[in-house]
């Protein structure tokens, strides 16, 4: 029951906007910084997404895509170094490298624990954290890493009040920190407890049911929302109005849409504009905005004509709509922020792949083969054409293992191409020939490959596996472009090999140089 959106903002009703909340705002739609309750930036737009701020930390990710943590000076407190992660709670958060297992780390990025089994897993909240196996069931570990519930859900939803939400079977139900079920898998559909009441749907309607399982108000209701300021907004027809506890009709269904009370008012939708009501469903604030948000603390977010400010409780603006992008804080019923592993086994790939390199020859090419040399290769002699002056390639599938085939290899000649076009005229006119040079020989050869299966799925491991077996190879950091995400250089002197990988594109691909031109092309 979200009332309606305003341009492109990212909204989920049940905010918390406090004296110490920072929302995170755009003015151009490209940068995201944080302003306080009066509409002054605390900190100045720079990042590339950002998100609220909890435990003091806020994450933010930067224009390379990389996460990373900050305060609330704007400082970083975890440097963006990571794929992804989730937001601190209980001074813990869950991040993932590239290539790597959801790891815990605490708030000096100090880490406590990975979990190698967990395909994704969701911040932590009540002490316990949503883990998914690689078959999709899910449970839930401790702030040690320990399984407190085994994986055996098809779902399972954050903990509220000591109760988390399970499906087994296509049905929901209750279970506490134990594991143990506590009101059996049988609705259709059910919220969390507010109020020591849960909506619920039978599949054909919506009621209320106590935190003993059973119902409190019988299912009667086209919608159901939370309770809240005991009341909650139910939807009879096409309309929206309140009940109290008992299931009475407290303010009748008149409303396109409806929020839940909070400081003593709630966001209503008519005629296409939100306004606030009472609990007597006399109007406080007329509808006008596109969007209303929850008041807390006297202040709300609101949308008029595209742009964002904050209102007052008797409707005036405390500051003016102004911002083109804000971000409202998500309520405890949205689907949990998980993180999700980028863990591939790559070891097959890179051992088979690797026997190709010899000290400074690779594939059996070296700096000194030569064109002609290249022509009588076991392997790509036969099917490699010159395709333009400065490189031939070889276009056949070559698989490497079940997920990883080379799709096509080139070799670069960038400072002695291999054919000059050259004129001739005879009888009939003028006609061009090619003049190959045998003696060129190749600066580069650059493979292609093309991910499946798991592969294509964890394609960012794949690339961080080739990097670290470049590294350790040679014992050579490889240089991060900061322009390109997955992208990657390796260049050494005194006639060694080179590397670049680029996964920054649609394809993978590998550069083996034997100079530095090499990579110009």
């Amino acid at each position: 029951m979200a009332l309606a959106l305003c341009g492109f903002v990212v909204i989920m009703y049940g905010c918390i906007f406090g004296e110490d909340v920072l929302n995170p705002v755009s003015t151009d739609g490209e940068k995201w910084g944080y302003i306080n309750r009066k509409g002054e930036y605390v900190i100045n737009p720079q990042f590339e997404d950002a998100d609220f701020f909890s435990d003091g930390i806020a994450k933010i990710k930067t224009r390379d895509g990389k996460t990373g943590y900050i305060n609330k000076k704007g400082e970083y407190v975890i440097p963006a170094i990571y794929k992804s992660g989730t937001a601190f709670s209980d001074g813990l958060a869950f991040v993932v490298s590239d290539g790597g297992f959801p790891t815990c780390i605490d708030k000096n990025g100090n880490q406590k624990f990975a979990l190698n089994d967990a395909s994704r897993i969701t911040a932590f909240r009540e002490g316990l954290a949503v883990f998914a196996t690689e078959s999709g069931e899910r449970g839930f570990v401790d702030k040690t890493g320990k399984t407190v519930v085994n994986a055996q859900f098809e779902t399972a939803y954050s903990f509220r009040g000591g109760f988390a939400r399970i499906w087994r079977e296509g049905v929901a139900g209750f279970i506490d920190k134990t594991g143990t079920i506590k009101i059996n898998p049988q609705f259709n559909a059910v919220g969390n407890f507010y109020e020591d009441k849960a909506a619920f749907s039978d599949g054909k309607q919506w009621g209320y049911i106590n935190t003993k399982g059973g119902y409190a108000i019988n299912p009667m209701f086209d919608d159901a929302g939370r309770f809240s300021n005991g009341l909650a907004a139910v939807k009879q027809g096409k309309a929206f109005g309140y009940i109290d506890k008992t299931g009475k009709l407290a303010i009748n269904p008149q409303f396109d849409g409806a929020s839940p009370f909070s400081d003593g008012l709630a966001a209503v939708r008519a005629g296409g504009k939100s306004g606030y009501i009472n609990k007597n469903g006399k109007y406080e604030i007329n509808t006008q905005f596109e969007y209303a948000g929850d008041f807390s603390n006297g202040t709300a977010i609101v949308c008029s004509v595209d742009k964002w400010g904050f209102i007052n409780k008797k409707g005036q603006y405390v500051v003016n709509p102004q911002f083109k992008h804000i971000k409202i804080e998500p309520s405890i019923d949205a689907r949990p922020e998980f993180v999700e592993s980028d863990y591939y086994d790559a070891s097959e790939f890179i051992k088979l792949f690797f026997e190709k390199e010899a000290g400074t020859t690779f594939d059996g090419i070296k700096a000194s083969t030569t064109l002609e040399d290249l022509s009588d290769h076991p392997v790509y002699g036969d099917g490699m054409n010159a395709r333009e002056s400065n490189y031939a390639d070889y276009r056949k599938i070559t698989p490497v293992t079940k997920d990883v085939s080379i799709e096509k290899v080139l070799f670069l000649f960038v400072k002695t191409p291999i054919y000059k076009t050259v004129e001739t005229y005879n009888n009939w006119g003028r006609s061009t020939k090619k003049e190959f040079d045998f003696n060129a020989t190749p600066d580069a050869i650059v493979y292609q490959f093309i991910l499946s299966g798991k592969a294509s799925e964890k394609r960012s491991a794949v690339v961080n596996a080739l990097k670290t077996e470049i590294e350790r190879r040679h014992r050579q950091s490889m240089i991060a472009d900061p322009d390109r995400e997955s992208n990657y250089t390796l260049y050494q002197d005194d006639g060694k090999l080179n590397f670049r990988i680029d996964g920054s594109s649609n394809v993978l691909l590998l550069w083996v140089a034997y100079n530095k031109e090499g990579f110009n092309f």
